[in-house]
C-alpha cells in the first residue's frame, strides 16, 4: 500500500507539483524515498491523488499527480470533541486516537483542575504540534480531512458558543444516554473531563446548556482514554441502526 502524505494545496493530474517543507522532509530525509516512488497525496478538502516522486531535493520534494480518487471516507457523523489539555504524550495520543475514529473537529479546553496551563508562544507552539498529530493520524489510517485542532479556551466560554444540538458530557448521570438520539442526527458535541474530573460547578454549566451524562457503566475512564471510548461506542450504535 502507498505511503500517504498530506498537504495543504491544489494537486492536477500530469502537473508537477513541489510538496511544502513538511511533507519533503518526511518523503526525503526521513523516509528517504527515491525518483519513481509510487505515494498518495491529499489536502483535506475531500478525496486523494495517486502520485510518483520526480524529483528529490534538498528541501523539496517533487510529485506528479496521476489520478484523483474521491472516495473521502469521513466519518457519517460530525462529532466535536472538547477535551482539557492533558500532561505530556498523554495528550498526543488522545488527538491521535480521536482522530482515527473520526472526530470532525478538536476544541482544546482549560477546565478547573486541567493539570496543564500554557500561555502565549508556548501554547501555540503546542496547538501547532497537536495539529501536525492529528495530520499524522490521517495519513495512517486513511482519513482524507484532518480534523482542525483549535483553543486553548476556557470551559465556560466554549460552553456558551455556538454547539450542536445533541451535547454529551463523559460522566456517569442520573439519566444517561440513550442511542436512540442518534437517529436523524448530522453532528454532536463530546466533552470530556480533565485528570482531576469536572468540578460540581463545571458539571452544573454543563447541564444547564444541555449536556446529557454519557459514560460506559459507572468506570472512571482516565483523560485520555475517555474520547476514544466513547467516540467507539457511538460508532458500535450509530452502524447497528
Amino acid at each position: 500500500m502507498a505511503r500517504r502524505f498530506f498537504d495543504d494545496q491544489e494537486f492536477q493530474s500530469g502537473l508537477a507539483t513541489e510538496l511544502g517543507a513538511n511533507a519533503s522532509h518526511h518523503i526525503g530525509k526521513v523516509l528517504r524515498m527515491a525518483v519513481g516512488d509510487e505515494l498518495v497525496v491529499f489536502n483535506g478538502h475531500g478525496g486523494e491523488w495517486s502520485a510518483r516522486i520526480l524529483a528529490v531535493g534538498k528541501k523539496a520534494v517533487t510529485v506528479e499527480p496521476l489520478a484523483f480518487v474521491a472516495d473521502d471516507r469521513t466519518a457519517p457523523l460530525a462529532v466535536t470533541v472538547a477535551l482539557p489539555m492533558i500532561k505530556g504524550e498523554r495528550m498526543d495520543y488522545a488527538i491521535q486516537k480521536a482522530t482515527e475514529l473520526g472526530a470532525a473537529q478538536i476544541v482544546v479546553l482549560d477546565t478547573e483542575r486541567c493539570e496543564v496551563r500554557l500561555k502565549g508562544e508556548r501554547q501555540e507552539k503546542k496547538l501547532g504540534q497537536w495539529q501536525q498529530v492529528a495530520i499524522s493520524a490521517c495519513e495512517q489510517c486513511g482519513l482524507n480531512r484532518p480534523p482542525q485542532v483549535t483553543g486553548v479556551r476556557s470551559l465556560k466560554d466554549w460552553l456558551s458558543g455556538d454547539l450542536p444540538d445533541l451535547r454529551l458530557i463523559a460522566h456517569p448521570g442520573k439519566s444517561p444516554f440513550s442511542p436512540a438520539a442518534l437517529k436523524g442526527t448530522a453532528e454532536l458535541a463530546l466533552l470530556t473531563g480533565p485528570e482531576g474530573g469536572f468540578s460540581d460547578e463545571e458539571l452544573r454549566a454543563a447541564e444547564e446548556n444541555g449536556f446529557v451524562a454519557f459514560a460506559l457503566g459507572n468506570r472512571v475512564l482516565r483523560a485520555e482514554t475517555a474520547p476514544v471510548a466513547l467516540l467507539a461506542a457511538l460508532w458500535a450504535w450509530e452502524s447497528s441502526d
